[in-house]
């Protein structure tokens, strides 16, 4: 069989479990969580305007601000489909990192 020194087996192992190991996020202050809160009551606004909108309006409306944290995309259904991502991905960040919502 083969013969693997016991070094290399020890370092290979603490390798691979030591990048196995999660270190939790760091708790944001409050003006973080607050920049955290107002992207995700603008995704909302914007999921809201682009779903009641017709999807010819979507298109010039995109033409008009082509410049959008949320989307780079024309099309309603691509543009509401990054949106609701980006919303998840703000909602774990947000929940993730310890902030309280503010009502």
């Amino acid at each position: 069989m083969y013969k693997i020194p016991l070094f290399a087996l020890t370092t290979a192992t603490a390798i691979i479990m030591g990048g196995c190991a999660q270190t939790a996020p760091s708790p944001l202050d409050s003006e973080e969580c607050a920049t955290l809160q107002k992207k995700m009551v603008q995704t909302d606004q914007f999921i809201k305007n682009v779903s009641a909108m017709d999807p010819a309006h979507v298109d010039e409306m995109m033409m008009a601000v082509p410049k959008t944290e949320i989307t780079t995309e024309t099309s309603k259904p691509k543009m509401l489909r990054d949106a609701k991502r980006r919303k998840a991905r703000l909602e774990q960040e947000f929940n993730t990192s310890g902030c309280k919502k503010e009502e």
